[in-house]
């Protein structure tokens, strides 16, 4: 389900304005209103006095001047407005235009609006971008907001079972989102202001930039990691299958074998055509074919197909993740070549040109084979984990594959899953390294040139979740429009940086004085803050003793202690992002005589440890002892 299946729209930002006398615009009405669903799209109402097409044009000297697209004639208008950063206030005007020539539109009316701020969860991302990118938005995907129960994390931000796509403008700002149930693949359908995405039960849906459900096919089998839009509409996308062989009878073992299929959706309808198996290609029961994954629970996991894409003949380009290959189809699903993997059709004269575990393999027009190197599994003999894009060249008559071209950053990044590479159109690539172990490692989304240099740059942190990832799983580029609209004069400024962010959230906060870290206490809040900061000093688990006033106050098992033991290790709550540390936690909310914080001596400590020293740090490690009673 999408989070918001439409607009609800607040009140107009003050009465409907009049034209005025006179006014050859026609207009006697306007007024816009910013959604109460989400704060990065507002809706304009223009009343004309006859018939008239009618656009509206919005700007903010610093994020840019845009214009609507252009509707039919009528006398009433309903306008959505998009491409809008948050809590940001833009000037907007009403032009109509008489027939179909735009350029002798009358200029009307206007005035102004503001929009909201962002939700919780998408309110605590830090992004933080360098350079400008070639691509006017990039639309990401980000969640993995998955705990079973709301919890509580940095910047006052509770998180559920939830996911986000997003657009960014070219400077690294957010200007649109729409929540979603699952993270995953998203693909727009050609000619159409409208994508498709699978919620990741079972389901494919089609969905316009409002939120509003197009069309969807149910009950198509476990749909999974990737969509394609075809030229024609239709939708391709990988069929996660299940076999179970028991060969029991012959004193074998029972072996449960999960394998991929290729569907093809027709929107607007339920129909879905199965093209291609892999059971059917290869002898599933020949273990020289299982690839390189089989689970604890003897679950082989034989193909996993991440990736789906078009190559220049019409042939289509499968990446199997848990085999290492890459395989083309032709255009009437036929193997033609296998790349790495079992049966490679092709060696690699250089060992440290292979691929691990890769991700959205694409063929482009010169026959290269574009992927995502993720490197999970890589043997140190070729430089072990670390993940980067990589473009190499099939040589048919020799039987080889050599790289061409790569990025790797420097220091290495690695994200042993999800994450993607895909060639724009101008020659340059997107590359996503879309898994950071929260919170200490930030997804980063880089625009790289045929030099292997970076044109523009997202470092993009969440504050800790424990047990989780930040996450992006695909990066896209090549969007004029999220719907419709024109920019007719780019943005000139970024989103606060990460020192800015954090210098707003220290803003009225009592700072207290601490061994080794700075102490921000605020509005229920207490703040660990250290800079420069690296690994060693956040290696120590943390102590953190709540005494309430009252002891009746604390939960019946912690009365005996006489405290609330919040204790935390900081890779469950913090950020480390160029040597600046930052990590906070929420109070309880019953009334407080003090709180002690510090640091342990041990991470490996015991609870008996603890218990003896009733909670107290040892001695020769920071603590301290902060009153909050009146």
């Amino acid at each position: 389900m999408l989070g918001a299946a439409g607009l609800a729209l607040a009140t107009a930002c003050g009465p409907i304005e009049t034209a005025g006398t006179g006014d050859v615009s026609g207009i006697v009405g306007h007024g816009v209103a910013v959604s109460e669903a989400n704060a990065l799209i507002a809706e304009a109402r223009v009343s004309l006095s006859r018939p008239a097409r009618v656009f509206v044009e919005y700007d903010n000297p610093l994020a840019g001047r845009y214009r609507t697209a252009i509707g039919a004639p009528a006398a009433e208008h309903l306008i959505p407005i998009f491409r809008l950063r948050a809590e940001t206030t833009y000037d907007y005007t009403v032009f109509t235009v008489d027939g179909s020539d735009e350029s002798h539109a009358v200029r009307g009316p206007g005035g102004s609006f503001t929009t909201s701020a962002l939700p919780d969860p998408l309110a605590s991302i830090f992004a933080m971008a360098t350079g400008r990118s070639s691509q006017p938005l990039v639309l990401t995907d980000y969640g993995n907001f998955d705990h079973p129960q709301p919890v509580t994390v940095g910047f006052r931000h509770p998180v559920a079972n939830f996911a986000y796509f997003l657009f960014w403008d070219e400077l690294g700002a957010l200007v649109w989102y729409l929540r979603v149930e699952n993270t995953g693949a998203v693909a727009r359908l050609p000619g159409r202001e409208s994508f498709v995405f699978m919620p990741g039960d079972g389901r494919l849906m089609q969905f316009t930039p409002l939120g509003e459900v197009a069309s969807f096919a149910g009950d198509v089998g476990h749909v999974h990691h990737d969509v394609v839009a075809l030229e024609d509409g239709r939708v391709l996308f990988p069929i996660e299958n299940v076999f179970v062989h028991d060969d029991s009878a012959n004193g074998g073992p029972a072996a449960t074998y999960r394998h991929d299929s290729l569907g093809v959706w027709h929107p607007g309808t339920r129909r879905v055509d199965r093209m291609w198996s892999a059971k059917e290609a290869w002898n599933m029961l020949d273990p020289a074919q299982h690839g390189t994954h089989q689970r604890a629970d003897g679950v082989v996991n034989w193909t996993h197909m991440n990736s789906v894409s078009v190559g220049p003949r019409g042939n289509i380009i499968l990446s199997l993740r848990n085999r290492n290959q890459v395989v083309s189809l032709s255009p009437d699903y036929q193997i033609e070549w296998q790349l790495s993997g079992p049966d490679s059709d092709y060696e690699f004269p250089d060992p440290t040109d292979r691929f691990y575990k890769q991700h959205t393999a694409s063929q482009l027009a010169n026959g290269h084979i574009l992927l995502f190197d993720n490197g999970n599994g890589r043997p140190e003999a070729e430089g072990g984990k670390y993940s980067r894009a990589l473009e190499l060249r099939l040589d048919d008559a020799a039987g080889t594959a050599v790289k061409i071209w790569e990025y790797r950053p420097d220091p290495d990044i690695y994200s042993s899953i999800v994450s993607s590479a895909y060639r724009l159109n101008n020659g340059n690539t997107l590359v996503n390294f879309g898994a950071g172990k929260a919170p200490i490692a930030p997804i980063v989304l880089v625009e790289a040139d045929a030099n292997g240099d970076e044109v523009f740059r997202v470092d993009t942190l969440r504050f800790g979740l424990q047990n989780t990832r930040n996450r992006a799983y695909r990066a896209y580029g090549g969007i004029e429009a999220i719907s419709g609209e024109t920019m007719l004069r780019p943005p000139t400024a970024r989103s606060a940086s990460f020192e800015e962010r954090l210098a707003m959230r220290y803003e009225g906060m009592t700072q207290i004085a601490a061994e080794s870290f700075e102490l921000y206490l605020g509005d229920g809040w207490l703040v660990y803050a250290k800079a420069p900061c690296g690994a060693e000093d956040i290696a120590l688990p943390f102590l953190l003793h709540v005494h309430p006033t009252e002891r009746e106050d604390l939960p019946a098992a912690r009365r005996a202690l006489g405290f609330d033991d919040m204790g935390f290790k900081f890779s469950e709550h913090g950020v480390l992002w160029q040597s600046r540390c930052h990590a906070e936690l929420r109070l309880p909310e019953y009334a407080i005589d003090h709180i002690e914080t510090g640091q342990f001596v041990a991470e490996d400590e015991g609870p008996d440890d603890r218990e003896r020293r009733n909670g107290s740090p040892a001695s020769g490690v920071w603590s301290v002892k902060i009153p909050l009673a009146p």
